[in-house]
């Protein structure tokens, strides 16, 4: 015997509960970092700080991007499965997307493109991940601009938008940042000031994205109801 559960999503609250956990995040690495590198309190240990830094992969940050990121995954399979089930057949565009997202967040926790970079490294190939993701994302985008035109303007433009923030956090910012690991400069506060401008565009970006697919799946609603189906013994 199965039971009914149901959670509903509100698209006007919920991005902006999520915007507030970001703002909290970005603003505790801002201080504590400064605490740490510039020496404001000396007994302060890097294994006390670092659950803060958004930089590091066992980090409260790194919980709450990759979170994000698997929420507009689940989101999208949904509505693949929606659109699916009211005989629409092209579905492609919202699988590519739900499975994007799905690996985008194991890779915030599992580091792969950080795997990369100490491969390419490693080879002495004289480039970072950022040189390959930046074509390959620019690639993506175009393929999926057909796609984009057949959405409505607004959940089109906020598709748009939460990319283009995300993607110039993950691979423009990133890419200036390997500058600094040239420099030796990795364990600065100057670091990680683009540390966060980085990790706050990926998240906003994210978070301009779930606003517009969650108006999307609403529709002229006000909310979503997700229901789940659970195990009675």
């Amino acid at each position: 015997m199965q039971e009914p559960y149901t959670t509903t999503l509100y698209p006007r609250r919920l991005p902006w509960g999520l915007a507030l956990g970001a703002a909290l995040l970005l603003l505790l690495h801002l201080v504590v970092m400064w605490l740490y590198f510039e020496d404001v309190l000396p007994a302060l240990r890097w294994a006390e700080v670092s659950i803060f830094d958004l930089d590091t992969e066992e980090s409260f940050g790194t919980w709450f991007s990759a979170v994000l990121l698997l929420i507009a995954g689940r989101l999208l399979w949904l509505q693949r499965g929606a659109l699916r089930q009211r005989g629409e057949r092209r579905v492609l565009g919202w699988t590519v997307l739900a499975v994007g997202f799905h690996v985008l967040s194991v890779d915030e926790v599992a580091g792969v493109h950080e795997y990369l970079n100490h491969m390419l490294k490693s080879h002495d190939a004289g480039i970072r991940w950022t040189a390959i993701g930046g074509p390959l994302a620019a690639v993506v985008g175009l393929a999926f601009v057909p796609w984009l035109l057949r959405l409505p303007a607004r959940t089109r433009a906020l598709f748009i938008v939460g990319g283009v923030l995300y993607l110039g956090g993950a691979v423009l910012v990133e890419r200036w940042t390997d500058v600094y690991e040239d420099w030796g400069k990795l364990y600065t506060y100057e670091y990680h000031l683009w540390i966060a401008l980085e990790e706050w565009l990926e998240m906003v970006g994210v978070i301009v994205f779930l606003r517009g697919l969650l108006e999307y799946m609403a529709g002229e609603a006000d909310a979503i109801t997700l229901e789940t189906r659970l195990p009675v013994a």
